[in-house]
C-alpha cells in the first residue's frame, strides 16, 4: 500500500535537498551519516503533526526527533528554514517549515502569530515559573495578614496586600514575556492542502513547548508506529494491541513455524511469557535473549498498522542473523496493509526483503534509496526498483557495508 506517492526535503538537519518517489517497501541503505534516520524522522514529524505529533505509540516529538538541547540542529546549518513536502495518494499534500530564530529575529510569517500569542498569556498564567523570591513574598505577606486577621482593619489589610501580590505576579509576567520574546526559538508549522494544522514552538531556556493547533481542519488521519534503537521497549503493548486486532494469531504462527523450539507466548498474570519445547515451565520475555526479544517486538509493530505507515530504523541491530528471513517475511506480508520505510546496514536483511517481495509478487512496489557522500559533503541520492536492485546488489553492496 502506498500512502506518501513522493517525499521532497530540503534543509533538514544534515540534508541539504532530497526527493525521491515512494513504493509500499522503501529501503534505504548508505554509509553513515548519509541521513537514512533524518529521512525517518522527517516522515514521523510530517504524518504526525496531523495529530498533535504523537503516534500510536503515544511517542511524543522530544522522544522521536527534539530535545531542549539539539532543537536548532532541525534545520542544516548556517540556514534559517528548512521544510518536508509529502504528497499523498489521493492527492492530499503535507507541508512542514520548520524555521529557526535568534533572538529577537522573526521569520515574516510567523512574527504575526508569535506576537498576538506573546500577548495573552492568561491561559498559561498557572504554568509560568515565577522566581524563589516572588514564592518567598508572597508567604511573608500572607503570614503576615493571617497575623492581623483578628483586628478590626484586617479587611483593609488584606486587600492591600492581595493587590501587591498582584502587582508583583504582574511585574514577573511581564518579565517572563519579554524573556520568551528574547529567547531562542524553533518554529515547526504544518500545513494540510494550504491549510494551517498547527504551530509547534520552542524556546531556549522554557520547559513549556507552545503549540497552537486549527482542530477543525485537521481532516486526515493517519496512523504511524516507529522502531529505532534508541526507542524504549513497549512489547507488552504491542501484544495488547495486535490482541485487541485480533491479528496475534498470526504473527505467533509464522513464528512458530519458523523458531523450531518455540512452542507459544501469551500473558500471564500481565507479563508476556515464552514456552519452549522440551521445557516444562514458561519463561518471562525479559529473560530472552536481547535478538528475540527484537524480531518479537518488529513482528508486532509490522502488522499492527492498517492502512498507515511503518518506519524501522535498523531492525537488525541486535537481531541474530537467523531471524532476518521471519522479519522480512512479516513485513512484505504486511505492505498490503501498510507502507513501509526501512534503514539498514545488513545486505543479509536486504536480500531477504527482496526475496520475499518476489516471491509474494510484489517486487514491482520494492524502491531502495541508495545515498552516496560526494564531494563537499554534496549527499547523492539513487532510486531502485526491486527488480533492479537485484542485479545491481554488487554495487548498493558497499553503500551497506561502508562508512
Amino acid at each position: 500500500m502506498k500512502i506518501i506517492n513522493d517525499i521532497s526535503i530540503k534543509n533538514f538537519k544534515g540534508i541539504e535537498e532530497m526527493d525521491f518517489p515512494c513504493g509500499s517497501i522503501n529501503i534505504i541503505v548508505g554509509p553513515n551519516n548519509t541521513g537514512k534516520s533524518s529521512i525517518l524522522q522527517s516522515i514521523w514529524l510530517a504524518i504526525t503533526s496531523l495529530k498533535n505529533y504523537t503516534d500510536v505509540m503515544d511517542n511524543e516529538i522530544s522522544e522521536i526527533v527534539v530535545d531542549e538541547f539539539n532543537f536548532k540542529y532541525l534545520v542544516n546549518q548556517g540556514k534559517e528554514k528548512s521544510s518536508i513536502q509529502l504528497n499523498l495518494f489521493n492527492e492530499d499534500k503535507i507541508n512542514l517549515d520548520i524555521i529557526y530564530s535568534n533572538k529577537n529575529k522573526y521569520y515574516p510569517e510567523l512574527s504575526n502569530y508569535f506576537s498576538l500569542f506573546i500577548s495573552d498569556l492568561s491561559y498559561l498564567n498557572s504554568e509560568i515559573p515565577f522566581s524563589q523570591g516572588l514564592n518567598y513574598r508572597v508567604l511573608r505577606e500572607l503570614q503576615k495578614t493571617n497575623r492581623s486577621l483578628k483586628s478590626d482593619e484586617s479587611k483593609e489589610k488584606f486587600d492591600l496586600v492581595l493587590n501587591k501580590i498582584s502587582n508583583q505576579m504582574d511585574s514577573e509576567i511581564k518579565q517572563f514575556k519579554k524573556d520568551l520574546l528574547d529567547s531562542e526559538k524553533l518554529f515547526i508549522q504544518s500545513t494540510l492542502n494550504n491549510n494551517l494544522i498547527s504551530i509547534y514552538t520552542i524556546a531556549d531556556d522554557f520547559n513549556d513547548i507552545i503549540y497552537h493547533s486549527e482542530e477543525e481542519k485537521r481532516i486526515v488521519d493517519i496512523p504511524l508506529i516507529i522502531s529505532s534503537p534508541h526507542s524504549g521497549d513497549n512489547t507488552p503493548l504491542l501484544y495488547e494491541k495486535l490482541f485487541n486486532a485480533k491479528k496475534i494469531s498470526h504473527v505467533l504462527e509464522n513464528l512458530k513455524n519458523k523458531i523450531s523450539y518455540l512452542e507459544n507466548i501469551g500473558v500471564i498474570d500481565d507479563e508476556i511469557k515464552v514456552s519452549l519445547k522440551d521445557i516444562d515451565q514458561t519463561l518471562p520475555l525479559s529473560s530472552m535473549g536481547d535478538g528475540f526479544k527484537g524480531l518479537l517486538k518488529l513482528s508486532f509493530m509490522a502488522p499492527l498498522i492498517k492502512h498507515g505507515i511503518v518506519l524501522f530504523e535498523e531492525p537488525e541491530i541486535s537481531m541474530h542473523p537467523g531471524y532476518f528471513e521471519i522479519l522480512a517475511k512479516e513485513i512484505v506480508s504486511s505492505s498490503h496493509d501498510s507502507q513501509f520505510f526501512i534503514t539498514t546496514h545488513s545486505l543479509e536483511f536486504l536480500e531477504y526483503l527482496l526475496e520475499k517481495s518476489e516471491k509474494l509478487g510484489v517486487i514491482d512496489s520494492v524502491k531502495i534509496l541508495r545515498l552516496t557522500r560526494r564531494a563537499g559533503n554534496f549527499i547523492d541520492r539513487e532510486v531502485y526498483s526491486g527488480i533492479d536492485a537485484k542485479k545491481d546488489i554488487e554495487d548498493i553492496k558497499i553503500d551497506l557495508r561502508g562508512y
